[in-house]
């Protein structure tokens, strides 16, 4: 890319109650080495109780904010940036990144060294804020019968192993769109996955169109997230965050699998691993630590309630059982 040549870019950050670390990126973000200007960014704020909005006022007057007038979380919050984007690329990102300063430039650059068109999704390999040597993720690879997920790199030190363009299904946390994909597959699926599996969801479209989903392993994020460690995993689990989260990846991980795993392989997911996985989280709920037993009681219902839900539900979110409700789980 010629270095006097600025693609148009928007970026957007979802964000809820952490006005720290949405500052921080912010800041990183500024001092990229590919322009941005505060006026790319988009802040969309999901109903924050911690000051946010006063404090991207505050801090970064030309940044454009979005105040959610009514809780979204993220697929929501993100289509609400999305569509106040005008970038032919934008860049999804969490509030809990710090952004290497070539970020933006390497991931611009891939998609206009495409010569193929092919790319749609770009992301950076992520590493571990507080070990910045250490990657988190550089792909994602699910398998469509055990629903079992692996990220690659995860674990490993980043001593350049990773080379050129690597394909995967997804990515989460941080990724640049092309406006492309978006008018040819849609947004965000709020109805189906407003949190958890949403990016897969979105992935697997952009794929199943054509497009290919690439990490960049010269572009670079630190993500705002707890080491691996040797203790207790039980305190790190996702679905332990609360019963919000212990539903939705109850839930969604059914219904992703119902929308796009063929038929057999979802009798046999469904059937089969499924269960195991369900005894799997529920043992992990029970025995963990850093919770008291009605909190493990709840969130173990949560998910279970999810998963009958999951069951239930048509791939289009369409209930056979009208009486489900969701209005018990807390954020």
């Amino acid at each position: 890319m010629d270095g006097s040549e600025k693609m148009s870019i928007s970026i957007v950050i979802p964000t809820y109650n952490r006005k720290e670390k949405l500052l921080r990126l912010i800041r990183s973000l500024l001092e990229s080495t590919y322009p941005v200007e505060q006026s790319d960014i988009i802040v969309v704020n999901d109903r924050s109780s911690d000051g946010t909005a006063d404090a991207v006022r505050r801090s970064f007057p030309d940044v454009n904010l979005i105040n959610n007038e009514e809780e979204g979380f993220i697929s929501r919050s993100r289509n609400i940036g999305i569509k106040a984007s005008s970038g032919k690329y934008v860049l999804l990102i969490d509030d809990d990144n710090v952004v290497d300063r070539n970020l933006v430039k390497e991931l611009v650059t891939t998609f206009v060294n495409d010569h193929t068109g092919s790319i749609g999704i770009v992301a950076p390999i992520m590493c571990y804020l507080d070990k910045p040597d250490l990657i988190w993720c550089a792909g994602v690879h699910r398998d469509m019968t055990t629903s079992l997920t692996k990220f690659v790199g995860r674990g490993e030190i980043d001593e350049g192993q990773y080379l050129g363009l690597l394909d995967s299904e997804d990515f989460p946390n941080a990724f640049m769109i092309s406006r492309e994909v978006i008018e040819k597959v849609g947004m965000f699926d709020e109805k189906l996955f407003p949190i958890h599996y949403e990016e897969a969801d979105l992935g697997e479209r952009a794929r199943r169109a054509g497009f290919r989903v690439v990490c960049n392993p010269s572009a670079k994020t630190w993500h705002d997230i707890a080491l691996p460690s040797k203790t207790d995993d039980r305190t790190r689990i996702y679905h332990l965050q609360n019963d919000m989260r212990a539903y939705y990846s109850g839930r969604n991980r059914v219904l992703f699998f119902k929308k796009y795993a063929s038929s057999f392989r979802f009798l046999l997911f469904v059937s089969i691993f499924n269960w195991i996985l369900t005894a799997y989280y529920l043992n992990i709920m029970f025995t963990a630590k850093n919770k008291d037993w009605k909190t493990r009681v709840q969130l173990s219902r949560s998910y279970v309630k999810g998963i009958f839900d999951g069951l239930r539900m048509g791939k289009t979110g369409g209930q056979t059982d009208t009486s489900v409700k969701t209005d018990h789980l807390v954020r």
